[in-house]
């Protein structure tokens, strides 16, 4: 049985330290590379109403995260409405409300999605990286002032395309065994 976690994050987030609680402000702030990483970004738009987010749970342990994602948000009154739907990876394809209601909220926190073993069998987290153009993914890692780790001084960006290569669905076994994955380019 699972608890929630909304009053053990409140309990923790109340016996805060003043000098520590700017972390805990419902503020987010991701610096992106080349962006000016002093100015937060404030999760609420224009007109003072929440952000709204599409939310995918997906299959597996995706509904424990995205879950758990949930919970934050309320324990931190985080200005966001999440707009919820049920997709699941033996699904053909993303029904439209769903894509519908994704371009609409240009957010979308999804779970993982079951992709299914089979010849020529397209997984639905490539449809939907290739519907939406999301063909690479860039994640900035870097070091935060006063937080130990294992390395210091770290600054790198990690760039990893998404959609060809093993993503494209192109393999064939050419004998047993042996499974040749084909790259098709465009220029």
């Amino acid at each position: 049985m699972t608890r929630s976690t909304t009053p053990i994050l409140k309990r923790l987030l109340s016996g805060t330290p003043p000098h520590l609680r700017s972390w805990f402000r419902p503020i987010t702030h991701m610096p992106r590379p080349g962006s000016d990483t002093t100015r937060p970004v404030s999760p609420i738009t224009n007109n003072g109403t929440p952000t709204p987010v599409t939310l995918i749970p997906g299959d597996g342990i995706g509904p424990l995260v995205t879950g758990a994602v949930e919970q934050v948000f309320n324990a931190i009154q985080a200005p966001v409405i999440f707009e919820k739907f049920e997709v699941h990876g033996d699904m053909n394809k993303i029904p439209d409300e769903v894509m519908d209601s994704i371009r609409k909220n240009k957010v979308c926190l999804k779970g993982g999605l079951v992709t299914p073993v089979g010849g020529g069998v397209n997984s639905l987290n490539v449809l939907l990286r290739k519907e939406l153009d999301l063909f690479v993914s860039v994640v900035n890692c870097f070091s935060l002032p006063g937080l130990v780790t294992r390395h210091e001084k770290v600054d790198i960006v990690v760039i990893r395309e998404n959609t060809e290569g093993e993503y494209s669905g192109l393999e064939h076994e050419v004998v047993p065994g042996v499974v040749e994955s084909l790259k098709v380019s465009w220029l």
